[in-house]
């Protein structure tokens, strides 16, 4: 794997500065934070996974894999806390008004993608793993992180009515799952699609998402939820 597969697209120095954001920060903090979208603290985990793999993969006890686990598991932590305070701001929130069920988002992310993380490793030391694949597995991790940014976001625009449609350029033709094709053009509350539904099932995730036949993973059936009055995408 060559490092220009993991080109930085934010600074460096923008890095730098994301990942000391605390989780309720001070004025001076809050400014430099305000410069960024979900979409670059997203983007800078994926950049910093890249490296943190690369350390690895280089071997010459550069990176043991207890050592890879182990920051793999603060980044995604750190990155986590980030993305969601950065998302909570984009949609009007104060993160020091967040509620305990919006906190269980967090968390309940956090335990999740770190519970992937071992496997992750061995996958990447494992001499019979197609490593060629590898900028494809970091770009489902900076999804699902960039999922959990634009899930606060929307829970801090309160409850606004939400429309699963297909992504405008999405590649044609391609049929939707079973579920996409039933929910596809119709509209709900964001708590309908959390979970408060019939089913009980939450439409919100992405990624391996068992309310979707499709599973919601990357490409899958090209659906996101757009804001039913303004059009915005609120939820990839």
């Amino acid at each position: 794997m060559m490092a220009a597969e993991f080109t930085p697209i934010i600074s460096n120095a923008h890095q730098q500065a994301a990942s000391h954001l605390a989780w309720l920060m001070d004025t001076r903090t809050r400014a430099v934070k305000a410069q960024a979208t979900v979409d670059d603290v997203a983007q800078g985990f994926g950049n910093d996974l890249g490296d943190l793999i690369q350390e690895l993969l280089r071997g010459g006890h550069r990176l043991s894999k207890a050592d890879f686990r182990r920051d793999m598991k603060k980044l995604v932590k750190d990155y986590a806390r980030q993305v969601f305070e950065v998302g909570w701001e984009e949609g009007g929130g104060d993160v020091a008004e967040v509620e305990s069920d919006d906190l269980a988002l967090l968390e309940g992310f956090v335990n999740e993608q770190q519970n992937y993380v071992n496997d992750f490793s061995d996958w990447l030391t494992d001499k019979e793993s197609d490593l060629d694949i590898v900028p494809d597995r970091v770009a489902l991790w900076v999804a699902s992180m960039m999922n959990l940014g634009q899930q606060a976001k929307a829970r801090a625009m309160g409850n606004p009515r939400l429309t699963l449609r297909r992504r405008p350029g999405a590649p044609i033709p391609k049929a939707p799952c079973d579920t996409c094709a039933e929910l596809e053009n119709t509209t709900h509350t964001l708590a309908w699609w959390r979970g408060k539904n019939p089913d009980g099932a939450d439409y919100t995730k992405r990624n391996g998402n068992e309310a979707y036949i499709c599973g919601r993973w990357d490409e899958a059936c090209y659906h996101s939820l757009f804001h039913a009055r303004t059009g915005e995408k609120v939820i990839d």
